[in-house]
């Protein structure tokens, strides 16, 4: 059960003295309105986000989404994750919009995807990135791996070359020249490891893990960190971001299930945004 949890627009005076929880059935979703505003001191917040943990705990809820004003207020979110709740944000189906992303910028790019070449740099070889190689590697030219563990990947590797014949490059070697590479994508790296890597200066970069720095001074590329989503009308809430709206509809799917949903729903990428806000388009033709 997930449960969307927002601020009342209307405060009656006793809501706001005894910070009582209201809460509403809007269809199928369930709904928590809170007796706080944007004016609303810290220690106001911390007695009504403790008092809807109590309410959390004792009907059992544990996955929430909150309306974006409160996603934006770090000391809501700390409490709430000291008492392990699950706030569904978007950013654990970024993986899944992996191949998405990349179909985005050779739009951006004016460039044919058949012709080009991504480089994947990641560790895990869990369902949701064997999937996403899977699908890149049947549209793109060349796809290479970085990782630290090449034994991961070599099933997948020897698969696509066997039954396919499709030749991935599978390497251990960060420091692998990365000059022919027009996307490369970070699924799991670190931000150390990440500038270890031979970066070129006009690279586009897609850091899955959000708020990953390019600490070279010569770096004119592209660093981009997230995206918006464009989500069917059924699926969305006022006040909430789509990106978390769609997390909270698949989350408990299996793997394969997810990707069938994304592409039932027809689900495509908005705008791509780079550590500096919203990414124009004509920035990947410069």
């Amino acid at each position: 059960m997930v449960v969307y949890i927002k601020k009342s627009e209307k405060i009656e005076y006793f809501q706001s003295l005894l910070n009582i929880i209201k809460t509403e059935k809007i269809e199928d979703k369930e709904m928590v309105y809170l007796p706080i505003k944007k004016t609303s001191k810290n220690r106001k917040k911390e007695k009504v986000i403790e008092k809807l943990s109590k309410y959390l705990y004792s009907n059992s809820i544990k996955n929430i989404v909150l309306e974006t004003e409160l996603m934006q207020d770090e000391n809501v979110k700390n409490i709430l994750y000291k008492n392990n709740f699950n706030i569904l944000d978007g950013n654990n189906i970024s993986r899944f919009f992996v191949y998405d992303v990349i179909k985005k910028i050779y739009e951006y790019k004016k460039s044919n995807i058949e012709a080009g070449e991504v480089t994947l740099v990641v560790n895990e070889n869990d369902n949701v990135n064997v999937e996403t190689i899977i699908r890149i590697a049947h549209s793109i030219k060349r796809l290479n791996i970085i990782t630290t563990n090449t034994k991961k990947f070599k099933k997948v590797v020897d698969y696509l070359y066997e039954e396919l014949g499709i030749l991935i490059k599978l390497s251990n070697n960060i420091k692998t020249n990365l000059r022919t590479t027009d996307i490369i994508i970070n699924i799991d790296f670190p931000e150390e490891i990440i500038n270890r890597l031979e970066i070129p200066n006009n690279a586009v970069i897609v850091n899955i893990p959000q708020n990953i720095n390019i600490n070279s001074k010569k770096f004119t590329g592209i660093n981009i960190k997230s995206w918006e989503l464009e989500i069917p009308s059924k699926y969305k809430l006022e006040g909430f971001e789509d990106k978390a709206m769609y997390e909270s509809i698949v989350y408990t799917k299996p793997v394969l299930k997810i990707f069938e949903q994304i592409e039932k729903d027809f689900i495509k990428i908005r705008r791509l945004i780079g550590v500096n806000g919203v990414i124009n388009a004509k920035e990947f033709l410069q």
